[in-house]
């Protein structure tokens, strides 16, 4: 299976670290994709990876624009079970004259530091986005154990769990996703009316990171919900690690 890096946002990168979080949702995005009425899982490649058929709203094959050798109709999702990600996060590196990457990449692993971690000894740090995480700094990898293709609005009550959020004792009971500020933006009290309280409280998470690039949880776009194991070890340590 493939090894690829995978991005997470601070909250998120503290709720994996504190084994909250052991999903995640990926939208599926390309040209045409809000035709699809269903994603029929109909083989498996010769390396292993599910392959999905596009069906429209008569259960005819959707075409997506050719490319990169696939069957028109076919769609191959970038996750599969037994992939391993390297978890890319905002990053930093203390090191003595490293001001650029390339700098930190030559000093090595010593000094790095997370923005998702409490930093007193550089309070003033800069921080790197995550993109520009090298594979190397990488301090957390997930082993994919389930991938499934559905609509972002199936989740499930354990999903929204395994996502992140959680019940807080209060009087009376919400569900929010802890790291987020105010704890506000992604509560939903139990005694609210509607139901599927930890789903909304997910929701809530899910359009402050996506409803800005037009995949709101209202448009309840397709996505791949990838089950993952975490170990705390950088990809090419897990061996070593015992992982």
């Amino acid at each position: 299976m493939a090894d690829r890096p995978i991005l997470f946002s601070a909250p998120m990168i503290q709720a994996l670290l504190a084994g909250r979080k052991t999903q995640t949702r990926r939208v599926i995005a390309f040209p045409g994709v809000e035709k699809v009425i269903d994603f029929v899982r109909v083989a498996v490649d010769e390396i292993g990876r599910p392959v999905y058929e596009m069906k429209g709203r008569d259960g005819s094959h959707l075409t997506r624009p050719a490319g990169k050798g696939l069957v028109e109709y076919q769609f191959w999702p970038n996750f599969a079970v037994g992939d391993r990600l390297w978890v890319r996060e905002a990053w930093s590196h203390t090191g003595q004259g490293v001001f650029e990457i390339a700098q930190a990449r030559l000093v090595g692993r010593g000094g790095v530091i997370y923005a998702a971690d409490k930093n007193p000894r550089a309070p003033h740090a800069q921080f790197w986005p995550s993109i520009h995480m090298p594979r190397e700094f990488s301090r957390l990898t997930l082993i994919v154990t389930d991938m499934r293709v559905e609509r972002l609005q199936d989740i499930s009550w354990a999903d929204a769990l395994a996502e992140g959020v959680e019940m807080e004792s209060a009087d009376p009971p919400f569900y929010y996703v802890p790291g987020i500020h105010p704890h506000s933006l992604t509560a939903v009290g139990v005694e609210e009316l509607g139901g599927r309280h930890a789903e909304r409280s997910f929701a809530k998470l899910w359009d402050l990171i996506n409803a800005k690039r037009g995949f709101g949880w209202a448009a309840n776009p397709w996505v791949c919900a990838v089950t993952f194991t975490v170990h705390r070890c950088n990809i090419d340590s897990m061996e070593a690690a015992g992982a």
